[in-house]
């Protein structure tokens, strides 16, 4: 079982792909106290620096990376942030929660087995995880979180719902839940969604954030300036503060006056400077957030009827209009796109169809590229991120089902909606050698090496290209990537 973070169009909303809900051994939450023996292994391990490695004891083929602060001791006990990354590379996490982890007290433990795709063992990984981690560290039962990007938001989720009530909070990056609907009833734990501004799954995570509020699950949605990517490191403090605070509120750590009036006033502070420059949708979401996170904490009728009061202004009511302008147009252009690539499975013209489609990606990628920002940008950007990561991942399945036509179909949309990135090209030149195209193989090679993919050894050992493995081209390629890996990074 995979995960994905990529979607297709659906009635209301764009439609993940279904992960069903993880069955998770129950007892590995039963957090004993850690033998002395495992304690002592544990204390090998450096403190206040990033891990990249970390076997697990049971199991060498599952490893994690690892933070524990710089005053860990196993004579208390830590809360701990589990994360998922989309493609097993659990230091991208691990390093960017670091900050915010060593001022608050946090181990983060990023799984380097998790990860997008057919036929991952999920369960077995986040069994293996949990049990190192418990093992070897002394966990505070009360404080185990899960955050994931993409695909792996999709594996935080399917955890916590897995093991409800014992999970005390989930980050949710880049993509929402895996089932593609939200909670019919409130959740046992709060969720703090985060997007990028231009990320295709903004949306997603946008209506799940108006679905949780109007069933009074606790929720947060913030959304940072950038695209499909994992949340800055300040929006990981961020989110740390934040779930400090809820866990004061269920008594899940002790209150602390000092740290609730610090992030009290520079959440005043900040929307009052948004208010001081106009930025008044900025400022109503900062007090509406003010309102709703310290209550029960602090006095916020003040915040609460300031944010009634920007609610019903034309300033905060465009942006609103605007927000839901951006969600339908990006809806149309994708099913329009979606709904043109069904077609090109039956037309005569096949050539004639792509066409078309191509003209859309133009189209699409020309907003994009638009000096002015504004909705018919922020559609075209978040629009092409969808249809590139649906047609990488349709790519796959085709491969994977060995119907290398479409599959060339596909990367061949994929290459001309990222003409800049290496991935969809050296994708294109597998499909080609497995489908018996030598020349059509060895062309998209040399152009995903002429873009950056340097990882000669991914090309000389990868079985796909067995029909072009004696062809001179090919083998001059992997040369070309070799000299190219010397001066850059390798893909």
């Amino acid at each position: 079982m995979g995960h994905s973070g990529g979607h297709k169009p659906g009635m209301a909303s764009t439609k993940p792909h279904k992960i069903r809900l993880l069955t998770l051994v129950v007892a590995a939450f039963a957090l004993p106290a850690p033998c002395l023996t495992s304690l002592a292994q544990s204390q090998d391990l450096p403190v206040g620096q990033v891990i990249e490695r970390v076997v697990c004891l049971k199991d060498a083929g599952q490893s994690y990376a690892l933070y524990l602060p710089p005053d860990y001791a196993p004579n208390r006990q830590w809360p701990i942030i589990y994360a998922f990354d989309p493609g097993a590379r659990g230091v991208r996490p691990v390093e960017r929660f670091k900050e915010a982890a060593e001022r608050y007290g946090y181990i983060v433990a990023g799984s380097n087995n998790s990860r997008n795709g057919q036929g991952v063992p999920l369960n077995e990984i986040i069994s293996a995880l949990f049990d190192d981690t418990q093992a070897r560290f002394s966990i505070d039962a009360n404080r185990v979180y899960t955050t994931g990007f993409s695909g792996g938001a999709r594996v935080a989720g399917s955890v916590a719902q897995s093991l409800e009530g014992r999970i005390a909070g989930v980050i949710l990056c880049g993509a929402g839940f895996s089932a593609g609907k939200a909670p019919a009833k409130p959740l046992s734990f709060p969720v703090f969604g985060v997007a990028g501004s231009e990320d295709f799954n903004w949306i997603e995570l946008r209506q799940l954030n108006r679905a949780l509020d109007s069933i009074g699950s606790t929720n947060r949605f913030v959304t940072f300036d950038g695209d499909h990517t994992w949340l800055p490191p300040a929006f990981c403090a961020m989110a740390i503060e934040w779930m400090e605070l809820q866990a004061m509120k269920s008594g899940g750590r002790r209150r602390d006056d000092k740290l609730i009036a610090e992030w009290f006033d520079k959440t005043v502070e900040q929307a009052r400077a948004d208010e001081s420059v106009t930025r008044v949708y900025e400022a109503f979401l900062k007090y509406d957030a003010l309102a709703k996170d310290f209550h029960g904490l602090r006095d916020t009728a003040e915040f609460a009827k300031r944010a009634d009061e920007l609610r019903a202004s034309r300033e905060v009511k465009e942006s609103l209009k605007q927000e839901r302008t951006a969600e339908q147009a990006q809806q149309r252009r994708s099913q329009e796109f979606f709904g043109m690539r069904e077609q090109v499975k039956t037309a005569e013209n096949r050539s004639m169809a792509m066409a078309g489609m191509k003209n859309v990606i133009a189209d699409l990628r020309k907003k994009a590229e638009g000096k002015e920002a504004g909705v018919d940008r922020l559609v075209a950007r978040r629009t092409l991120g969808v249809l590139y990561v649906s047609m990488m991942e349709e790519a796959s399945r085709h491969r994977s089902a060995k119907n290398h036509a479409e599959a060339i179909i596909d990367l061949t949309l994929a290459a001309e909606i990222r003409p800049d990135n290496p991935q969809p090209f050296f994708a294109l030149a597998r499909a080609y050698a497995l489908g018996g195209d030598k020349r059509q193989a060895l062309e998209a090679l040399k152009k995903a090496v002429e873009l950056g993919f340097t990882n000669d050894d991914e090309i000389g050992g990868n079985p796909d290209f067995a029909s072009i493995r004696n062809e001179a081209a090919y083998k001059q390629l992997i040369e070309d990537a070799k000299r190219k890996a010397q001066s850059g990074p390798r893909y």
